[in-house]
C-alpha cells in the first residue's frame, strides 16, 4: 500500500512539477521551494514508513491512517499544480520588476536635471 501511495506521488512529482529522481527522497530534495512545508513533511514522512515498512517487524510502527492523510495531502496539492500558469505569472513579475527599475531610474534621471537646472518651470 505504501509502496503504491509512494509511486502514485512521485508519477504526480513527474508530471506537475517535471521533478525526476531516483528515489522520492531525491525527487523531494529537489523540489524545496516549489512544495510547501506541510507537504514537504507529509512526503517525508512516507518516505520514512517506506523503510520502515521493508522490516517486518517495524511495520506494526507505522500509522496508515497517517499515511493515509500524507497521501491525500500531498495528492490534493500536487493536483492542484498547474505549471503553466506558475510560469506565466514568474514571467508576469520579471516583467513588472524591470518595468518598476526603469521608472525609478527614469524619475531619479528627471529629479537630478531639476535639481541642477537642466529641465524646469524656468526654462
Amino acid at each position: 500500500m505504501i509502496e503504491q501511495n509512494i509511486a502514485d506521488i512521485r508519477a504526480l512529482l513527474e508530471s506537475k512539477l517535471r521533478v525526476r529522481g531516483g528515489s522520492l527522497a531525491v525527487q523531494i530534495r529537489k523540489a524545496r521551494r516549489l512544495l510547501p512545508r506541510a507537504v514537504r513533511r507529509d512526503l517525508n514522512y512516507l518516505v520514512e514508513t517506506a523503510e520502515l515498512s521493508r522490516n517486518p517487524k517495524l511495520v506494526r510502527m507505522v500509522d496508515t491512517a497517517r499515511v493515509a492523510r500524507a497521501h491525500r495531502n500531498a495528492v490534493a496539492f500536487l493536483d492542484g499544480v498547474d505549471l503553466r500558469e506558475q510560469r506565466i505569472t514568474g514571467l508576469i513579475n520579471v516583467i513588472a520588476a524591470i518595468a518598476l527599475a526603469i521608472l525609478v531610474t527614469v524619475a531619479l534621471v528627471i529629479y537630478v536635471l531639476v535639481q541642477r537646472g537642466y529641465v524646469g518651470p524656468g526654462l
